[in-house]
This record gives C-alpha cells, sequence and structure tokens, in this order.
C-alpha cells in the first residue's frame, strides 16, 4: 500500500515530529519552533489550533484563529485523493494551489502583524523565547 510506504520511507522524520509534539506538549510553551526560537508568531500560527477546531466542528472558531485552514485542507485533501487514491504525482494544478496557499499566508501574515500584533493569541511576542535567553545568558 503507498500510504505505508510514504510512511517507512519518511520514518525518521515521523518519528522526530512526534518526539518534538510529545516533548513540546510537556516542556515548551508552544508548539511552533518559530515561536519559541524568536517569540514572534509565523505566517502558520494558529493553524494548529484551527484544525483542532475544524475537528470538533466549531468551523467559524477555526476560521477566526486561521483562516487558511480551510485551503490547506482542500489541499490535503486533494494531494491525499490525488496520491493515494488516483496513484499520481503532485500534478501542475497542486503545486500552484499550494504556491497560491503559501502566497496567500504571506500576504494574511503581514496584514495581521500591520493591524493585530501585538495582541490575542496567535498574534503576540513570548518574551521567553530562546534568543532573549541567549542574550540574556551573553550579556550578564
Amino acid at each position: 500500500m503507498l500510504l505505508w510506504k510514504d510512511i517507512k520511507d519518511m520514518k525518521w522524520a515521523v518519528i522526530l515530529i512526534t518526539a518534538y509534539f510529545a516533548l513540546g506538549w510537556k516542556y515548551l510553551y508552544s508548539l511552533c519552533p518559530v515561536v519559541v526560537i524568536t517569540g514572534f508568531p509565523c505566517p502558520g500560527c494558529g493553524l494548529t489550533r484551527a484544525g483542532v477546531r475544524m475537528l470538533w466542528l466549531d468551523f467559524a472558531g477555526a476560521f477566526e484563529i486561521q483562516p487558511f485552514i480551510y485551503p490547506i485542507a482542500l489541499f490535503m485533501g486533494s494531494f491525499g485523493w490525488n496520491r493515494y487514491l488516483g496513484k499520481r504525482k503532485m500534478g501542475r494544478y497542486l503545486k500552484g494551489f499550494l504556491i497560491m496557499i503559501m502566497t496567500g499566508m504571506i500576504i494574511f501574515y503581514i496584514w495581521r502583524m500591520m493591524n493585530y500584533f501585538p495582541g490575542e493569541s496567535p498574534m503576540n511576542y513570548y518574551h521567553n523565547n530562546l534568543i532573549n535567553r541567549w542574550v540574556n545568558a551573553l550579556g550578564r
């Protein structure tokens, strides 16, 4: 089965990501590596929470946190259908759709940073980030 082959081919990435999430939930204040390192939100900040809300059928709440959860879910569904049911590689249209999503996320991120930063989660600054810790440790 192609899905299991893909999982086996990416086993170390799956193991590392699973370990990061397991340890991150226990020891980090955020699962986003950009937030942990810099303290600033990234273009994808809020996607995990929006995805959880979407799974709990809180569609308006998911959209409020990160509206790009819907195009990403549509892309993932289309990619899965294309790869595992259609047995095809990602085509030109899916690649174009992915580029449109990423471009839109960056534009939306800039707009959110200009209008809502710092503010409510996910558009807030975390002072306890690694860069601040390093700067403070070196400055002593």
